[in-house]
């Protein structure tokens, strides 16, 4: 279809040229018999794209088109599931660094709370030696 629009755009092109130069002419050679004859010209359509091997070339050029868009095609492909296979790789990694990291946390979360125990532990321990050596201060100082 583009290559009829080209063709036909061409030709217009090329009446347009002749129509230009006559337009440039005198009277006397516009009636010079040997410039412009008085006969009819008839137009026979050309051979068709099939008839005179166009048909060929371009098919040829497609299939070398095809041939290119299938090598690009395979290529994207084969990048896109080496791509795939990265992602979830890393994706692997990441849901272990993740499971390392909360393991982290809960063990960590767990030594404070056993650490706050302790510290609550000594506190209470110290309250009681402290009232322990004030009770004995007390009799010290009664005695």
């Amino acid at each position: 279809k583009i290559q009829e629009n080209a063709k036909a755009e061409f030709m217009f092109a090329r009446a347009n040229i002749v129509l230009e130069f006559e337009e440039t002419l005198t009277k006397d050679q516009r009636s010079n018999p040997k410039w412009f004859p008085t006969y009819v010209q008839v137009l026979v359509p050309t051979l068709s794209e099939e008839e005179n091997g166009e048909d060929d070339a371009w098919q040829g050029k497609m299939r070398a088109l095809r041939k290119t868009v299938t090598g690009v095609k395979t290529k994207l492909g084969s990048e896109i599931s080496e791509l795939k296979s990265k992602l979830v790789e890393s994706d692997a990694e990441r849901r272990l660094a993740e499971a390392k990291r909360d393991e982290a946390v809960t063990e960590l979360n767990a030594k404070s709370e056993r650490l706050e125990q302790k510290s609550d532990r000594l506190e209470h321990l110290l309250t009681l030696v402290c009232k322990h050596l004030g009770d004995l201060e007390k009799t010290h100082e009664e005695g």
